[in-house]
Parts: structure tokens; C-alpha cells; sequence
């Protein structure tokens, strides 16, 4: 029996297929379609949604946001990659049908369109809430970095800068002698330094471009020094080496997921290589997006005393993991600060033995008011080898005490918060990081691009996790009304 064989390429058709013919009427690209056919792009703030009267019409941005939606749901993400996709995939054919934009039109629509990117992605989530697919008010909040475009390379600290400033110093003041040689006579053989320019022209030219670069290596050093940083990027200033990279500059990405929908309702993208102040702002938009006071979820990395209180001032429970510290003086066999009985109205600690310690000094950097014992107390305490090892006994206490006991008894009383988190909001970073973004670095500079980017990543798994929650023909309804 022989194989089964296809029709020969050269072949003519009598009816010729069309292109609605070769998507499956379930497919997901049909989804996105009418996704982008409910938005209002000129509302979204989308550049050239208002057609032009004169000149050659532009693509139209709705056309151009299908195609990066669709990009990043199959995870192609450059411009050129979905250029080619563009005359080689039938279901791009059948979305944009049969255009095909070059890569720089492609990359120059999410250049200029980064707010309204962002804007989209929160235009979802409403879409999701308002079809009753967000019910619940509890969200889960965690952090994962990405790579920026800029290398390793690009990292540069203070002796750097000052070894760059030096070389470039030298080079000016070559230049400066070789221009005074050159002014005093009418020489146009003969290079400049290292095979520098020969003409005074050309030299002064060279001089230029050299200050231009001194100038530049000066406001990097002035940004060091106003951020406080060790290190800066060149050519990305906001990115931050981060550990979790190998030491590679990157961006922190923050999200807020509905446990329930496990639907992304709140995304950011921050420069800090922690997570330890993101707690209270990821909530606060959840709650904003939620309109209504949530309740959060985080991990000891969340821990944030002040932020806990103010959450809790607004209304908005959390359930943050402990991060306290413990005492391994003396091989971990002393008193812990649990021995010791705070009294709010003296202000002041009761150690084991009864002897008081008092306020001695307040940390504004750490938050910690720090209580002491008398010296003679303790020198003459029983206890003493099984207290303190120094003269006397030391206790610090957080200025927002009262509400990290407050989250440690509900988190005591409920342990399975903590489970809860884990199930929810590792799922929709494992998929965004290497399905979406093929666990590769960003395509876009700046903390305006990398939200652009993470924008269109979050919008394309949530699209994604409804359409694998209702299927296709509920959600063609749903957004068509």
C-alpha cells in the first residue's frame, strides 16, 4: 500500500479557500480580535487612532495592537519575528488581513503607546469584573525580577566613573596640545592621538565629542551620588543589578492576583531590588481595582511594619509572613524578647527576673525603639548567664509593634493563608516569565517600556485564563454584547 501524498505546489484551485476558512471558529485569535474590536483606542489614548484627513494613512493602532496581543501569546516579542509572522502565519493573515507592517512601524507602535498599553491591560480587568469573573476580595502579592536590555557591561560604579573621567581628562588634554601644535602652523598630514584626526578642524571636532563625553560621565556621577546607589546602568539609569540575575541590571515586577479568578488585577513595575516597600501601594491598587478594602497575602519579603499599619488604618487586612529577628547570642540559649513583658503605659520592658528596662534611644532608619537594663541590674542578676552575655541586657522593640502582633495572631489563627498565596500567584509568573516572555530579558529601556512590555504580558495571560475558564463561544459574546 503506498503513502498518502498532498497536492502537487504547482497546482491550480478552482475555489480557493478563504482565509476565515483556515481559523478554527474556538481559535484564540479570534478572541483577541474581538477584544480589540471593544476597546476604544482613541479613549485608551493610542496614537493615530483618529484617522487622517492628508498624507499616507497609517496602519490602523487596533491592527497593530492585535498583532503584538497575538505576538505575546505566542511568545514573539520582536518586532522582526512578528514581521515574518506576518507573511508566513495564517492566523496573523486572518487578524491584520493580510497586512504586513515592517518591524520598525511594529516597534514604533509600542514605543509610542506605552501608556495606553498600560491603560488596556486595566481596561481587561474591568472587562473581567464587570462579567463577574473577579468576585472575591482577597489578592495575593509577590515580586519577580526580569532582566533589562541593558548588559552587565553597562553596570558602573563610582571608581569606574572616576577612572573614565581620568582617561578622558588625558585624552582632552592631548587633543588641547596637539590643537596648540597645529595652530601654529599650516600642517595637514599627521595624526592626532592614537590615529586621531590630522586637520585643526578635525581636531577641535574630536575635542567636542570628548567634553560631550566628560560631560555625560559627570551626570552619571552626580545620579550616583543623589540615589545613594553603589552602582549605576548607562543607558538605563532605573534598572538596578539585582542578585537573583547574577548582578544583571533588571526591574522588579509586582503583582496583585484574585485567588478565586486567579486573575492578575494589579501589575507595577518598580526599581527596587526588594520587595520590602511594595506592600502597602500593590494592595492599595488592588483595592482600588477591587473598589473595596482587600485582603493581602505576601511573604516574609512583604514584611513591612508601617505599611501593615497603615493598611490596617484603611481598612485593608493582610497576612504577611513573619520576618522577626532572634536572638543567637550565646548559642541561641538566652532569653528571647518574648520573655520580656512590654507595659504601654510606663513605656518600658519587665524582664524575667522583675528589673525594668527603660527607652534608652530611638533607630528612625530601622523603626526600633531600643530599651536597656541597669547595669547594676543586671550585675547582680541570677539570671544573668542565661539573659545577656554584654554588661547589660538590650531589647528593641518596632514602632508598629501593635500591628505586627495583630498580622502574626491572624496568621497564627489561619496558617493556610500562606498555602493560599503559593497556589495563586506562582502560576501567572511562571507562565508570563517563560511562556510569554520566554524567560528572556526586555525589549524595551526605561521603566516606561518595561511597564509597556509587562502591560502586554499580563493582558495576554489574563486573556488567556479566561479563555481557558469560558471558552470561546462565551467570551465572543460577552465582548461583542
Amino acid at each position: 500500500m503506498g503513502h498518502r501524498y498532498g497536492q502537487a505546489r504547482g497546482q491550480a484551485t478552482l475555489f480557493p479557500l478563504m482565509l476565515d476558512e483556515l481559523v478554527d471558529q474556538n481559535a484564540l485569535v479570534r478572541v483577541v480580535d474581538a477584544w480589540v474590536q471593544a476597546l476604544d483606542l482613541k479613549a485608551l489614548g493610542f496614537a493615530k487612532a483618529q484617522a487622517q484627513r492628508l498624507g499616507t494613512p497609517p496602519y490602523d493602532p487596533g491592527d497593530l495592537l492585535r498583532l503584538y496581543i497575538w505576538g505575546y501569546l505566542s511568545a514573539i516579542r520582536s518586532s522582526r519575528a512578528l514581521e515574518r509572522e506576518c507573511h508566513r502565519n495564517v492566523e496573523c493573515m486572518w487578524l491584520l488581513g493580510r497586512l504586513a507592517p515592517d518591524h520598525k512601524t511594529i516597534a514604533e507602535f509600542r514605543r509610542q503607546n506605552t501608556a495606553a498599553l498600560v491603560a488596556s491591560c486595566a481596561a481587561f480587568v474591568q472587562f473581567a469584573r464587570a462579567s463577574r469573573l473577579i468576585r472575591g476580595s482577597t489578592v495575593a502579592i509577590d515580586g519577580s525580577k526580569v532582566q533589562a536590555v541593558a548588559s552587565r557591561k553597562a553596570v558602573v560604579g563610582q571608581r569606574e566613573l572616576a577612572a573614565q573621567a581620568q582617561r578622558n581628562a588625558q585624552e582632552i588634554a592631548a587633543y588641547l596640545r596637539l590643537l596648540d601644535s597645529r595652530d601654529s602652523e599650516d600642517d595637514q598630514g599627521g595624526d592626532g592621538p592614537g590615529g586621531g584626526p590630522g586637520t585643526p578642524d578635525e581636531v577641535r571636532a574630536a575635542l567636542e565629542r570628548l567634553k560631550a563625553e566628560g560631560r555625560a560621565i559627570a551626570n552619571q556621577a552626580q545620579q550616583l551620588m543623589r540615589s545613594g546607589a553603589s552602582t549605576i546602568v548607562n543607558g538605563e539609569p532605573e534598572a538596578r543589578p539585582m542578585r537573583s540575575l547574577n548582578s544583571q541590571p533588571g526591574y522588579n515586577l509586582q503583582t496583585a492576583v484574585e485567588t478565586q479568578s486567579h486573575l492578575i488585577v494589579a501589575h507595577e513595575v518598580v526599581c527596587e531590588v526588594n520587595d520590602q516597600r511594595q506592600l502597602q501601594p500593590m494592595a492599595e491598587a488592588a483595592s482600588q481595582v477591587l473598589q473595596q478594602p482587600c485582603t493581602v497575602v505576601a511573604d516574609a519579603g512583604y514584611a513591612n511594619g508601617e505599611h501593615i499599619a497603615a493598611l490596617d488604618a484603611q481598612g485593608i487586612t493582610s497576612y504577611v509572613a513573619g520576618e522577626r529577628s532572634v536572638n543567637h547570642q550565646g548559642g541561641g540559649n538566652l532569653y528571647q524578647r518574648s520573655a520580656f513583658v512590654y507595659d504601654p503605659a510606663s513605656d518600658s520592658f519587665t524582664c524575667p527576673a522583675g528589673s525594668a528596662l527603660k527607652r534608652k534611644q530611638l533607630s528612625r532608619k530601622d523603626k526600633m525603639v531600643v530599651y536597656a537594663a541597669q547595669p547594676s541590674d543586671c550585675a547582680d542578676c541570677e539570671q544573668k548567664p542565661k539573659c545577656t552575655t554584654a554588661r547589660q541586657r538590650f531589647v528593641s522593640r518596632h514602632l508598629h509593634e501593635e500591628a505586627l502582633e495583630a498580622n502574626a495572631s491572624r496568621l497564627a489563627a489561619q496558617p493556610w493563608m500562606m498555602a493560599l498565596r503559593r497556589q495563586t500567584v506562582e502560576h501567572p509568573f511562571a507562565s508570563i516569565k517563560y511562556l510569554i516572555l520566554g524567560n528572556a530579558r526586555l525589549l524595551m529601556r526605561h521603566t516606561s517600556g518595561a511597564r509597556a512590555e509587562f502591560s502586554l504580558a499580563v493582558m495576554a495571560y489574563n486573556l488567556k485564563r479566561v479563555f481557558n475558564m469560558k471558552g470561546a463561544p462565551w467570551m465572543l459574546q460577552a465582548l461583542r454584547g
